[in-house]
């Protein structure tokens, strides 16, 4: 329906309400959310931040396949604001999680992604790995 702004709220209340109660995983998942719902209407600093968040919970509850998806959506914010070296650094963390936990459909998604990043005329020649 396109209410990103209501859908910012809703995040934000689930996310607080998730970390009151000490339910770290579904915070986790609201602050994916909010995340998505921040990039949607371009407030990419906020959703990198909320992406970043999201990872760190789900890195320290264990969930690698969600960690995975939170660098895969930090990746695409930090490619928005043309943060290209850690956009890669993020793509390679997530392909290296999808690999290890045995899904090819995301890991494709972040070697994709990262093939993407590398690419990106304006970037420093320097940056390139692999």
């Amino acid at each position: 329906m396109r209410r990103f702004e209501e859908a910012i709220t809703a995040h934000r209340d689930a996310a607080a309400i998730y970390r009151e109660t000490g339910d770290r995983h579904d915070e986790g998942w609201a602050l994916g959310n909010l995340g998505n719902a921040l990039r949607r209407v371009g407030r990419f600093e906020e959703a990198i931040t909320a992406h970043q968040d999201a990872t760190v919970i789900f890195r320290e509850t264990g969930d690698r396949h969600r960690e995975g998806l939170a660098m895969i959506n930090l990746d695409i914010a930090l490619q928005q604001v043309r943060r290209f070296d850690e956009a890669i650094t993020a793509c390679e963390e997530a392909a290296a999680i999808f690999c290890e936990t045995e899904d090819q459909h995301n890991e494709q998604i972040a070697l994709s992604n990262l093939e993407d990043a590398r690419a990106e005329p304006g970037r420093h020649a320097g940056a390139n790995r692999g």
